[in-house]
């Protein structure tokens, strides 16, 4: 061959062939992932975008709040199910005219747009019915959580959200419970709260107004409303406490649109008017509004419980033909726990799918699939104010969720190296910005805030503070913003992201967030000890850490153990309570300070309850006794095997 004669841009197009072919060759493995994994990538491309997307788009331009998709469903068919809850049946007019009921009432005594009611009840439907009503009004409720006690219910409801009224449920004979309201313009009605400390009808001393009996006055018509008083998508419906890194409760907005993108997750199990829903989370929680929601959005009847109850589950299922449930892990681990009577009746149901979120430990996943024959499952990870939404739709073991491999270079959600001891940013000496994770090495999971698309917005908290210590400025470039979940999690090769720990003063326990700083706080008052230290330590067979307290100056090694559990007891929920406590040795080397004076928590968790490596005595607490014993080695093998039950 003449190369002489051969024209030059002959040569350059074979040279570009050459180089593309050589770089496709040095991508090979990345290549041969995406294609691998194109039908995945597609099926979620749909979901999120075919379906929740353009879905959600096209109700923000109806301005469709949640209350008028009520209004749709119950012209639809006034007459279908709406909610079974125990023998009660509820149908979608009955909701919709106790909503009315709700709205004419409050319009009457001059509630309006903006306005803010703080509602403490037990799962049930009137429930539903208030938040909807309210939000009518464009008034949001706030919903309070009914396991906080003490000084938590102090610092998470009165110094949080400014309410106009209190709605408060019966705790005591819950099956007749009745609603009540408690208007805060009464004399002296918020101080007389706040030194209760406590939100149970039955133990307030002053008058209350019975709000049952003022809503069967009220009319079952429309609320008429002027254009100007009219609620819109994008304004708040719901204010959700939540716990911070710092320890400070936060109210979370969340807004008609927002609820309904969350619920519109559902569709991935292609959830519709035919399928029957269970739901069983606190309806103060994601967990138990979804469920609701999903009745009211998507028309599915929802099958709504007090309280979940392993034992009873299978049999409330059946009883209504249940196809699509919505769990947390620790709810399948509960079931999983309970002994085989019959392994063939256990697989007698109708459930296709199960809707849940927060990452699943595999062994559960894998026990519950084969035990009980349930194909289908999507889980969700998420949070109720973040925009770090991840969808597992292919079931594997451990995932909480997975983005397209090609995809993660533009894509909003990220992982950045964080300081494992500080939480900060670890940002490049030389520009300043934020560094990518690489495969399997964990670290932050952080999305850019965009208004304008659903999924990437951040409507943030009631407080502004709160609102901008959650937001990282100049990530990846001048000017962006990045929404911090506070999670660490790991990403595969494949694009599976799997969930590591809470990052910071935080860890998760029975499905909640605690707070470490907020306990640390409440065992200071109860023991008078300053230098004592809160934080999470893994458990075998249990989903997330549980809480683990550790005392520096206990000088005399005394420590009423009895009068401590007592006091938690009555200041703290049940879930932040600490399951273990250790008493350090004061001459030892057990707690580390920082430059700046504050404990080091790194080298506590490595140590965890391993008495056989800690010489420190370890208490465990007892669920039973509500007690703390000397953790022995019996105790501690039988912890280890999971065989303990906290």
């Amino acid at each position: 061959m003449d190369l002489a004669n051969i024209p030059i841009l002959e040569i350059l197009k074979y040279f570009i062939i050459f180089r593309i072919l050589l770089f496709l060759w040095g991508k090979r493995d990345v290549l041969l992932i995406v294609f691998k994994t194109f039908p995945r990538d597609m099926r979620l491309l749909y979901t999120m975008y075919g379906k929740i997307l353009f879905g959600w788009i096209g109700r923000r331009r109806r301005n469709e709040t949640i209350s008028k998709s009520l209004d749709i469903m119950t012209s639809k068919g006034p007459d279908r199910v709406c909610y079974y809850f125990g023998d009660e049946v509820w149908t979608f007019r009955q909701l919709q005219r106790l909503s009315f009921r709700v709205a004419n009432h409050f319009k009457a005594k001059g509630f309006k747009k903006g306005d803010t009611v703080g509602l403490s009840m037990t799962n049930r439907p009137e429930m539903t019915a208030i938040w909807i009503g309210l939000g009518r009004l464009g008034v949001v409720t706030f919903l309070i959580n009914t396991s906080l006690r003490g000084d938590s219910l102090e610092q998470s409801v009165f110094s949080v959200v400014t309410c106009k009224a209190y709605i408060i449920g019966r705790r005591k004979d819950l099956e007749k419970s009745e609603i009540y309201e408690l208007d805060r313009f009464m004399e002296n009605s918020e101080s007389n709260l706040v030194h209760k400390k406590q939100l149970d009808i039955d133990a307030l001393d002053f008058p209350t107004t019975d709000l049952a009996n003022c809503l069967q006055k009220a009319g079952t018509h429309p609320t008429i409303l002027k254009d100007d008083e009219q609620p819109n998508f994008l304004d708040p419906l719901l204010y959700v406490c939540t716990s911070g890194t710092t320890g400070i409760p936060k109210a979370v907005r969340c807004s008609h649109g927002r609820l309904t993108f969350l619920a519109s997750a559902a569709s991935v199990l292609n959830l519709n008017e035919n399928d029957v829903t269970y739901s069983a989370g606190p309806m103060y929680h994601l967990s138990g509004i979804l469920g609701a929601a999903w009745a009211v959005v998507y028309g599915a009847p929802n099958v709504m419980v007090m309280k979940f109850s392993a034992s009873n589950f299978w049999q409330e299922v059946k009883r209504h033909n249940v196809t699509i449930c919505l769990y947390i892990g620790e709810f399948l681990r509960f079931l999983c726990n309970q002994p085989v009577v019959n392994p063939e009746e256990e697989k007698r149901h109708k459930i296709r799918g199960m809707f849940g979120g927060g990452g699943m430990r595999p062994e559960t996943w894998a026990k519950f699939q084969e035990r009980f024959d349930v194909k289908e499952f999507a889980d969700l990870y998420g949070s109720t104010e973040g925009n770090c939404t991840l969808l597992n739709l292919e079931r594997k073991p451990g995932a909480c969720g997975y983005i397209p491999i090609w995809m993660q270079p533009i894509h909003p959600i990220q992982l950045i190296r964080i300081d494992q001891i500080t939480g900060e940013i670890i940002r490049d000496k030389k520009t300043g910005l934020a560094i990518k994770c690489k495969d399997d090495e964990p670290g932050e999971l952080i999305g850019k805030i965009i208004d304008a698309i659903p999924m990437s917005r951040f409507d943030g908290y009631t407080d502004p503070v709160a609102t901008e210590k959650r937001i990282a400025h100049n990530v990846f470039k001048a000017g962006d913003k990045y929404f911090r979940s506070g999670d660490c999690l790991a990403r595969d090769k494949y694009g599976y992201y799997y969930f590591q720990d809470r990052i910071g003063d935080t860890f998760r326990w029975k499905a909640e967030n605690v707070a470490t700083t907020m306990v640390e706080s409440v065992i200071s008052r109860l023991t008078g000890l300053r230098n004592n230290v809160v934080y999470g330590v893994k458990v075998p067979g249990t989903e997330g850490s549980c809480g683990m307290l550790s005392i520096l100056d206990l000088l005399d090694g005394q420590l009423d153990l009895i009068s401590l559990a007592e006091g938690m007891q009555t200041s703290l929920p049940f879930y932040a309570i600490p399951m273990f406590i250790r008493l350090v040795n004061p001459r030892g080397n057990g707690l580390d300070m920082t430059g700046t004076f504050k404990f080091q928590k790194f080298r506590l968790r490595q140590d965890g309850f391993d008495i056989e490596k800690v010489e420190d005595p370890i208490f465990i607490y007892s669920t039973l006794t509500k007690t703390y014993r000397k953790l022995d080695l019996s105790t501690y093998k039988e912890v280890m095997k999971g065989n303990y039950r906290f």
